[in-house]
């Protein structure tokens, strides 16, 4: 696998056992791992995507950097830690290593810059999973902030673990977290979108809304229900723009609980290959919002 240092990051010599991920130098003789353990390299792979390469920068800064490839699907590439937040003592300190395919990884799942809790702050929202119980979500949000050359943990909050987050700047420089959490309970699932204020700690929530859907094979024949999701939402911070703010794009989807739908309820149940939902054109609608001082508010 060829390997490069992190656009981010200087060339430098050989790094020692203790020195951050570096340029990559002529390896050592280590001995040979154990069939179950990690492999391991001492650099970023210069084929990875720009964006992936950043991330494995910023987590060498902040704890023991792991990666997976993913041997099905889409064959994705994942990047984190192979110990958990909030990275204090011994776990704050970088090996100078990546374990590769390692049984210890807790995923990075989000990533997003920011000047979170002051103006001049440079900092990164960093989610990652496998850290928490089911009782907290499965994981939590980091914020970490540069100070000089590298990151450091600032704040870990347990159970805080949305799927999207998109940062929108104040006027006064410092930036709000619009989030997007999905969650399932039972038959019953959420989607939510909410404005985190991380200049307190904890951080202030605001849910601006908020949809709960059964599913509807747990309904009797004949039932219609309605699902509504959010499609996507976007930011637009143009001081001149008529629709400054806040844009989301919802999904309303009519679902007739007929015998089409109850066969896919029945296959999917008999344990066989998933079946392909019945297709229903859904109705997608838009809310706007503008930021009014310290809050989102309609338009």
């Amino acid at each position: 696998m060829a390997t490069a240092s992190c656009a981010a990051r200087p060339a430098a010599p050989a790094p020692a056992p203790s020195a951050p991920i570096a340029s990559a130098a002529v390896a050592t003789a280590e001995p040979a791992p154990a069939p179950s353990s990690s492999r391991f390299i001492d650099a970023i792979p210069s084929d990875l995507p720009p964006e992936l390469a950043q991330q494995l920068g910023f987590l060498s800064d902040v704890c023991n950097v792991a990666m997976h490839y993913e041997t099905g699907g889409a064959h994705r590439v994942r990047v984190g830690c192979r110990t958990c937040p909030p990275f204090e003592g011994s776990a704050a300190v970088s090996d100078g290593r990546i374990a590769v395919d390692g049984t210890d990884f807790y995923e990075l799942e989000l990533y997003v810059r920011g000047h979170f809790t002051a103006p001049d702050a440079d900092q990164r929202l960093a989610v990652f999973s496998g850290c928490e119980p089911h009782s907290g979500n499965w994981g939590g949000s980091l914020i970490a902030e540069r100070q000089g050359e590298k990151y450091r943990a600032l704040r870990y909050h347990s159970g805080l673990r949305p799927q999207a987050c998109k940062a929108y700047r104040r006027p006064d420089g410092r930036d709000l977290a619009v989030c997007e959490f999905t969650s399932a309970q039972q038959s019953i699932s959420t989607d939510s979108l909410s404005v985190l204020d991380f200049s307190v700690d904890p951080p202030k929530a605001e849910e601006l809304l908020a949809f709960s859907n059964q599913d509807p094979c747990l309904t009797t024949p004949g039932t219609r229900t309605t699902e509504e999701v959010i499609e996507s939402f976007e930011l637009n911070q143009n001081p001149a723009a008529k629709n400054n703010g806040l844009i989301v794009r919802i999904a309303r989807t009519p679902r007739d609980m007929d015998e089409r739908y109850q066969r896919y309820c029945r296959e999917n149940s008999a344990g066989a290959a998933p079946a392909e939902r019945p297709f229903t054109k859904p109705e997608v609608t838009t809310r706007q919002y503008r930021l009014d001082g310290d809050r989102f508010v309609p338009r």
